[in-house]
């Protein structure tokens, strides 16, 4: 195997052998691009290395001990390396590589940096995480090696490999050494903005001197924005630059304060060739990328370059060209009644259209419910659902917008409220927008008399037309739970329940809730938005202590099981649902459990996504959520909290009608009366959705089961990485690929799910993603939105993900956004802060029916808190402060 790999060079170059740095170095030269000279010392050159270490106690002792006690063992591994001697082969090695980088009186210093094969990738950057040496001569090339081959070991690397699901015993590394550059200034480049994540912007950091100020982050650099498109500059702003760093004349490196602080570092014309190189660079990786550069006798080099791996990217077809007029797209999968902080199935998302085209299509016939993002209203692409903005501000302002959409999301709200409409409605207005379409208004509204009709019978008179309602919707949930006839050929089963489920939602479901939400919400509202601030408190109770609320009773029937359970038992999940699937446990327990799985089976984390199991599928999601729970603290059981706010909220009702004027009395009682009846009814039309989801999820579990049986799949779950239409045509062509088409349909939701944590609620067709104005805050404050009254101390607990960890008894939860599925773990959380989240959003009302205080809508949440982190929470007046 070649130990040594030369740039400029003209030998084949693999990222297995050179790393990812090493091959994006040799790349950019084959490109032309200005990089200084040099070597990779190749994974073969380490590999006695790695050998060596390898076999010693050190390691073992690594591999077989948790990640809690990697610190000290990392530090006697790289201790270890700092004796390491290099084989006759290496040695010629190296002797090759000082002929080569030599010339004859030169007094050259060198780079030697760090090009792991699991290192710059789009996946993964590890970037800070590996060792660098600069100003290195050759004769201490063999000890600077050292020193960065021992940085491969080092904690943060070996966590960062676990976290990014790299083997951490499969280590690999390879070293780039490279001529360095005496530069007067130097620094770092991202081709889009990282702030905004504006892929038309570029952002750069300058300082005097190496670039190792700013990579390190020791100094505030000077700062600058560039419009790519137009070449113009944006911003710039004087940095600090307290320090700088400087080769020096004898090898290594040496430091000056405070030079030439008070001068920007790079002029226009450099910013302009910086930008230049950077946009060329991205064309050649077809993807944003920063790099590190250095000017050098007025000469600008690139250092290195790896793609940005923290952005929020967008798939090709929801993509305008730079300049062009963007679009606005709002994430329709972020609001209430999805609630998916994650990038969707293939399937999932099929599905979705599938459901959606059953509630469409009846009222303006046969539409494409995916057309091309930029012409329809609303589209499924890149894993999530959109609805573009830009076309929906014909028919309505993005100020009208804002305020219903604050009731669930109040970061939508402020972002809404504050739209450009000049910058982002469409141009022109969409033929299908224009008044001769309102040919459809006439079908729309006949298609719609029994949701119109019996929204309006729900309101005048709820307590008459409950009984109707509740034989419907319980006739459906008994269909969809016991009678379910799977033996349907698939097409078939999907048209069958999607039009029954369709009926269900649009005639009795949905209309429950509009009749709740305009009588029991807004006019509610309405009436006492003059009221002082006493009366208001009251109202606000009117907003919680729903009773027949699914997801509420899901959270209790939960604790009850927990409660059956000795904490013995759940200290061992998986040998549970063993003994529970053998009917080895109590008959009460066993009774309460099929109750439970009979109601809520179809029910889990992330739920509305087909791929995601369900308490049914995976009985061990819901063990462990009841694990998680504390039922033997007598000062908190959500059956009792929950029904003494059913009977604060009857008080607060029976004050206010006293103390009401003749026309808020007749309104409040109207308000109290859709209450009694429908409030509860909030999250039924989800829950009709979820029911009909899981019989499509296990219908296609069969066919699945079929296809591995055949050869054609791997797994049965990996039916969720594929569409119904290729199930179609894996029916009609056995030779189709299902495995080659299964990696091509999941190779954007794979780039999502490495770097996209929080997806943004409206990002725009360049990338970049809308924020409200900032809030006034104080030092130590963060300001949202009260959505559940109370205030309480308690430390700081971020979860992206429901299973992610264990929430502790008295922990304030801190998550992005939530679904039903989080529901068991506000049981021990002593409040709830939500970055996405409004007063009728799934967490506030489980919040407020627990009697926990809520916060929502704090825009950074899950950047500006972290675990134990002591807050005191007000829900009340929508306040956080930070404690310690």
């Amino acid at each position: 195997m070649t130990l040594v790999h030369s740039f400029p060079g003209t030998e084949p170059a693999t990222l297995e052998e050179v790393g990812g740095k090493g091959l994006s170095l040799i790349r950019m030269t084959e490109s032309g691009f200005p990089v200084p000279p040099g070597v990779v010392l190749t994974a073969s050159f380490f590999a006695p290395w790695l050998e060596e270490i390898q076999a010693s106690a050190a390691w073992a002792a690594v591999a077989e001990s948790p990640r809690e006690k990697w610190g000290t063992l990392c530090d006697d591994l790289k201790q270890l390396c700092t004796a390491l001697s290099p084989t006759e082969r290496q040695q010629q090695a190296l002797e090759q590589v000082r002929k080569e980088l030599a010339q004859p009186g030169d007094r050259a210093l060198f780079a030697v940096r760090s090009s792991s094969p699991e290192e710059d990738l789009a996946s993964a950057s590890f970037a800070g995480g590996y060792e660098t040496r600069l100003g290195v001569r050759l004769e201490d090339l063999e000890d600077a090696l050292r020193h960065c081959f021992a940085g491969s070991f080092d904690e943060r690397v070996l966590v960062y490999k676990q976290e990014h699901g790299f083997d951490v015993l499969a280590p690999r590394f390879a070293v780039v050494v490279q001529r360095q550059i005496d530069s007067e200034v130097a620094g770092v480049g991202f081709s889009l903005n990282l702030r905004t994540n504006d892929y038309d912007e570029a952002v750069i950091a300058a300082n005097w001197g190496l670039g190792e100020s700013v990579v390190a982050g020791r100094v505030s650099p000077d700062h600058f924005v560039v419009d790519k498109v137009a070449g113009r500059v944006l911003e710039k702003k004087l940095g600090t630059k307290e320090v700088s760093v400087w080769l020096g004349p004898n090898g290594g490196t040496v430091e000056r304060e405070d030079h030439r602080v008070a001068e920007l570092s790079l002029d226009d014309a450099q910013l302009g060739e910086l930008t230049d190189a950077m946009c060329r660079i991205e064309a050649l990786y077809d993807e944003p990328i920063d790099i590190e550069w250095a000017y050098a006798g007025g000469r600008l080099h690139v250092l290195q370059a790896r793609p940005i791996t923290t952005h929020v990217p967008l798939p090709p077809e929801m993509l305008t060209k730079p300049g062009e007029r963007r679009h606005l797209y709002l994430d329709a999968a972020l609001q209430d009644g999805l609630t998916i902080n994650g990038p969707i199935s293939p399937m999932g998302l099929d599905w979705m259209e599938d459901a959606t085209s059953c509630f469409v299509e009846p009222y303006i016939g046969a539409v494409d419910l995916n057309p091309p993002p930029q012409h329809g209203l609303m589209f499924f692409a890149g894993a999530r659902t959109y609805a573009n903005l830009s076309n929906t501000m014909w028919l309505r302002s993005a100020k009208s917008m804002a305020k219903e959409a604050s009731y669930l999301n109040a970061l939508m709200g402020e972002v809404l409220a504050n739209v450009d409409e000049k910058q982002y409605r469409s141009i022109p207005k969409p033929s299908y927008l224009r008044f001769w379409r309102l040919r459809w208004l006439p079908k729309a509204l006949w298609h719609s008399r029994s949701f119109l009709w019996n929204t309006l019978r729900m309101m005048l008179s709820p307590e008459r037309n409950y009984g109707a309602y509740r034989r419907t919707v319980d006739a459906y949930e008994v269909e969809l739970t016991k009678n379910v006839d799977y033996d349907l050929p698939l097409a078939e089963f999907r048209t069958r329940y999607a039009e029954r489920m369709a009926r269900v939602v649009m005639d009795f479901t949905f209309p429950a809730l509009i009749a709740w939400m305009i009588l029991g919400v807004f006019v509610l509202d309405f009436a006492f938005r003059n009221a002082s601030v006493d009366v208001k408190a009251l109202v606000d109770k009117l907003k919680r202590g729903f009773t027949g609320n699914v997801v509420i009773e899901m959270g209790i029937a939960l604790f009850r099981l927990a409660k059956l359970l000795d904490r013995a038992d759940l200290d061992d999940v998986a040998g549970l649902g063993t003994r529970i699937e053998r009917r080895e446990m109590s008959p009460e327990f066993l009774e309460a459990w099929d109750a439970f799985l009979e109601k809520y089976g179809c029910r889990g984390p992330l739920e509305m996504d087909l791929a995601s199991p369900r308490y049914a599928d995976d009985p061990a999601l819901a063990l462990g959520q009841m694990s998680f729970m504390v039922v033997d603290d007598e000062g908190f059981d959500p059956e009792v909290a929950h029904l003494h706010n059913v009977e604060e909220r009857r008080r607060a009702y029976e004050e206010l009608v006293k103390s009401s004027g003749w026309l808020r009395r007749r309104m409040l009682r109207r308000a109290h009366r859709i209450i009694e009846c429908y409030a509860g009814c909030r999250d039924d039309p989800k829950y009709h959705l979820v029911l009909f989801g899981h019989a499509v999820r296990r219908r296609l579990l069969m066919e699945a089961r079929s296809l591995v049986r055949d050869g054609r799949l791997d797994d049965p779950e990996h039916v969720f990485d594929l569409q119904f239409q290729d199930l179609e045509a894996a029916a009609e062509d056995p030779s189709l690929d299902l495995r080659a088409l299964r990696e091509e349909r999941t190779r954007f939701l794979r780039k999502l799910e490495a770097q996209v944590r929080e997806f943004p609620a409206l990002i725009d067709s360049r990338g970049r993603i809308l924020r409200p104005p900032p809030r006034e805050e104080r030092p130590g404050e963060l300001r949202g939105l009260g959505v559940s009254p109370g205030v309480v101390t308690g430390p700081v607990k971020v979860l992206h993900d429901p299973r992610e960890k264990r929430v502790e008894r008295g922990d304030v939860l801190v998550a992005y956004t939530t679904d039903p599925g989080w529901t068991p773990l506000f049981v021990n959380a002593a409040a709830v802060l939500l970055e996405v989240g409004g007063l009728l959003q799934h967490g506030a009302v489980v919040a407020r029916e627990y009697g926990k205080p809520c916060v929502a809508g704090i825009d950074g949440l899950m950047t500006k808190l972290e675990d134990g982190q002591t807050v005191e929470v007000d829900g009340t007046e929508g306040l956080v402060r930070l404690l310690t």
